[in-house]
């Protein structure tokens, strides 16, 4: 049971005078995320990119396993679970985890969401600097297809987005949004991380990640790419799109998106 007490520290938060926390805890793109994915599953919009297939749910901080999983706790190639802002789809969790995702046996939505308010994505991982969010989204996908045992093809709706504010909103012009986005890029990316695999001592490993590239994670961004489902998306046109089918969600998300932008960093602090 959430108390009602709670609800109350939650709204301190809208006044300086009455707030007990910082405010971009609860006025973040984190949030405004959740709000918009509550709405689109409420609404059922046709043709959105991110609408809701029948008996598909989202989730929040879902934990997507690598493909590039590490064999020890020193391995300097291998990383942990990459967490996804948002997944839409037929999920579930293992059993062993509490985030750890996974496809219900007869899946047919997968749809992966990042949310940003102000920043990039981010440009690598510990131990592989290269490897970019967007990138590293993709292969955890196919890894999670791969592992269901689910064909691709049976598949009614996959994809990769992000959603930002619109282009002439972002406040800087060095965004990598829609760069990281391109299939070359990502194919380009993801090639080079299993590249760094090709050693002597790690040649079989290299030889299964190729073996997967193939199999799962080329086919995988052609479809995205060929359906235009990896792409971003803008915080406003979505508003725009939930006002039209209801008003009032419409207008109290956008009242939340307005705060959100409220707290926008001084320009040269909006890329990292």
């Amino acid at each position: 049971m959430i108390p009602e007490r709670l609800f109350r520290i939650l709204r301190s938060c809208e006044s300086d005078d009455t707030s007990c926390f910082p405010a971009t805890e609860v006025f973040n793109e984190g949030w405004m995320l959740r709000l918009v994915l509550d709405a689109m599953q409420t609404l059922d919009i046709p043709g959105h990119p991110l609408r809701f297939l029948s008996g598909s749910k989202w989730y929040s901080e879902a934990r997507l396993r690598s493909p590039f999983r590490p064999r020890s706790e020193q391995d300097k190639h291998g990383e942990g679970f990459t967490k996804a802002d948002g997944v839409i789809g037929h999920i579930d969790f293992r059993v062993t985890t509490k985030a750890g995702l996974k496809l219900t046996p007869r899946a047919k939505q997968f749809v992966v969401v990042e949310a940003k308010m102000f920043s990039n994505l981010s440009s690598g991982t510990k131990n592989a600097p290269g490897y970019d969010q967007a990138a590293r989204n993709v292969a955890c996908m196919a890894d999670a297809i791969a592992w269901s045992g689910i064909p691709l093809s049976a598949f009614k709706s996959v994809g990769f987005f992000v959603v930002a504010p619109n282009l002439d909103a972002r406040g800087h012009r060095d965004t990598n949004l829609e760069t990281c986005l391109t299939p070359e890029s990502i194919r380009k990316v993801v090639g080079q991380r299993i590249a760094a695999y090709e050693t002597p001592l790690r040649q079989k490993e290299a030889d299964t990640l190729r073996e997967w590239e193939t199999n799962h994670f080329l086919p995988l961004v052609h479809r995205l790419a060929n359906e235009q489902r990896l792409a971003v998306l803008s915080w406003e046109q979505i508003i725009k799109t939930i006002t039209v089918a209801d008003p009032a969600s419409g207008e109290e998300l956008n009242s939340f998106y307005t705060h959100c932008r409220t707290f926008a960093p001084p320009t040269n602090q909006r890329v990292s």
